[in-house]
């Protein structure tokens, strides 16, 4: 009896579970169906028509606006025309902006009209748009259309007669399939349409690897704004070209072809404005690109140097060197001449290069420093006369290094020479190097000038040798005016990035020593360039070097005023710990050698006093 029950009471439960269900499922079908009933019911604005073809003597141009679903309140548009086509305002037809107001219980309908102006002159076709905007609400939505092309047909006497032009003779090609074959260097397909809008034209050709070909759309008419694709063999995209250039609608694509096939071209036009009449020209030329073939040869009269017009192709340069009969005799069919050099520096090394004017030369050179990257000094480091008052009209340029690496010494003439006297104009280079390393001298809080815990610290407060003053030149040499990119690519360099290291796991001592020579400059980076200047450096700084994996103290000292601290012949068994107690800074060097460069990074000043 009970289990009978049992049965009863799951029976009942089925049923109104089922019911629920039905119930739910009713429920969020009537939901949907007026959620979309809302939407259909939704007021919205639109043009009667996206085409109009007058003729020119209509006096107006007559269109309507459209409002479905009034909504039962005030609702407004503005309608106005763009001059987006080959009529022009204010001789084809008369610009205008207004706002159409539509009432509650009012028309839904309302006309406009652009007055067409009826002139005398013989003319195509013409075009320009009539555009319909609205106030992007949640109760207003834009429908379709929201934009009309207005075609203005000719009335004069001897306008063209002939039958408006609609489809081309190739038609059907919107495949790869239906593509018409062509060759290269044959005559162009001209009369091409883009009837009906939204057509797009396949074409074909046999190409053959190596071959470098140029495919093409021209003689656009007014009014039609091309695309072009170009796919291989296997109908995979190569490239693509829109505009070969700015305001040019005509589109350009050029290839090398990698093996033999059937290549293809897809053209579209992105032009919203009515096609109809409106033609264009398809076609493909072929070359065979050029073999390399080496620059014309030097001049008798050049420097042993050239060709160094480029930082790529400076002339190496080392220190102690003297380089003679230097000129700015131009070669590579250039009309002027610039020598760039290189030469390797170091950081805490004073180089100076001068120019050397010899007896009988009509040289007067300028010379610039450019750094690591080929990028001139932040302030610029250069000069023009090492005695102003045409005493000597030689350069001279001292430079205190802050790096590792190449340092560009760019020499021109301050006049350029006329071609057959650059080799009168004749000079000589020299560069020379003097260790900017300071002299210990006796300080009124402390005598110390050496390392505690091994041989040969060289900090301490000190003194280095006086640096003359940089003249900056009046003018700056110009590169010679010749495009050398076919034969060099030039990369950027990136920004100078400053690394700190985390310390390792303190390590044993065992095993041998090491001589390390470790440079530490501190600098104040005001100009926030990220390179120390000589005008940066923070002086009197202590800094400290300890065998990491001990703790000992090995070395100790200052920085100059330069903001450099050198230690040579530092003897450890494993790493060595660099410290800066002033800045809280610690670095760990495992080579042999290091320069370390520590940047402050400029910070803003307080608003006032407190």
């Amino acid at each position: 009896m009970a289990e009978s029950r049992n049965k009863q009471l799951k029976r009942a439960v089925m049923v109104v579970m089922s019911f629920a269900i039905t119930l739910i499922t009713i429920t969020v079908f009537y939901q949907l169906t007026q959620i979309e009933s809302l939407k259909a019911q939704a007021p919205s604005v639109r043009l009667d028509r996206s085409i109009l073809s007058v003729n020119e003597n209509v006096g107006t141009a007559a269109l309507n606006v459209i409002l479905e679903n009034p909504p039962g309140y005030l609702v407004t548009v503005t309608i106005k025309t763009v001059s987006s086509g080959s009529a022009t305002a204010g001789l084809d037809y008369v610009a205008f902006t207004d706002v159409l107001t539509f009432t509650d219980g009012g028309a839904t309908t309302q006309p406009i009209g652009v007055e067409i102006t009826n002139d005398t002159l013989v003319e195509d076709t013409e075009s320009f748009l009539i555009q319909l905007s609205a106030p992007k609400t949640v109760s207003l939505t834009l429908g379709s259309p929201l934009v009309a092309s207005v075609n203005i047909n000719d009335n004069d006497s001897g306008s063209p007669t002939a039958t408006p032009i609609f489809g081309d003779q190739y038609e059907p090609n919107n495949t790869f399939n239906e593509a018409p074959e062509t060759a290269a260097g044959a005559a162009d397909l001209c009369n091409l349409t883009f009837y009906p809008p939204g057509d797009q034209d396949y074409f074909r050709w046999w190409g053959k690897a190596g071959i470098t070909y140029i495919v093409s759309t021209s003689d656009l008419d007014a009014g039609l704004d091309t695309v072009l694709n170009v796919y291989n063999a296997n109908q995979s995209l190569i490239s693509s070209n829109d505009d070969v250039s700015a305001g040019i609608f005509r589109s350009e694509v050029r290839f090398t072809a990698g093996s033999d096939g059937y290549y293809y071209a897809r053209v579209t036009n992105k032009s919203p404005v009515d096609p109809v009449d409106k033609v264009y020209c398809f076609g493909i030329d072929s070359t065979v690109e050029p073999t390399t073939t080496p620059p014309p040869g030097f001049p008798s009269d050049a420097d042993v140097c050239e060709f160094n017009s480029t930082i790529d192709t400076a002339c190496l340069i080392v220190v102690g060197e003297t380089k003679n009969g230097l000129n700015f005799v131009p070669t590579l069919g250039s009309s002027q001449d610039t020598d760039i050099f290189k030469m390797w520096v170091k950081p805490g090394i004073y180089y100076t290069c001068e120019t050397i004017i010899p007896a009988g030369s009509a040289a007067d050179t300028n010379m610039i420093l450019l750094d690591n990257n080929g990028n001139p000094f932040n302030p610029w480091l250069g000069n023009d006369d090492k005695i102003p008052g045409g005493l000597d009209f030689g350069s001279k340029v001292s430079y205190l290094a802050s790096y590792t690496g190449w340092l560009f010494i760019e020499i021109g003439p301050v006049n350029i020479p006329p071609l057959d006297e650059a080799d009168l104009h004749e000079y000589d280079l020299t560069c020379t190097a003097l260790e900017s390393t300071p002299t210990p001298t006796p300080s009124p809080t402390s005598s110390f000038t050496g390392g505690t815990g091994g041989t040969g610290g060289t900090g301490g407060f000190a003194t280095s040798t006086p640096q003359p003053t940089v003249a900056f030149p009046t003018a700056f040499p110009t590169p010679t005016p010749i495009d050398f990119s076919f034969l060099f690519t030039a990369t950027p360099a990136p920004p100078p990035v400053v690394q700190f290291q985390p310390l390792p796991t303190s390590t044993p001592v065992g095993g041998g020593t090491q001589s390390a020579t470790i440079n530490v400059t501190l600098y104040y980076d005001s100009n926030n360039n990220f390179l120390p200047e000589l005008t940066e450096g923070i002086v009197n700084a202590a800094v400290a070097l300890y065998d990491n994996g001990t703790g000992e103290l090995i070395s100790f000292g200052h920085t100059n005023e330069t903001g450099v601290a050198r230690f040579t012949g530092i003897n450890a068994a494993g790493a060595v710990r660099v410290v800066v107690p002033f800045l809280n800074y610690s670095q760990v060097v495992l080579g042999e050698n290091a320069e370390i460069l520590v940047r402050v990074a400029p910070q803003p000043l307080p608003i006032g006093i407190p």
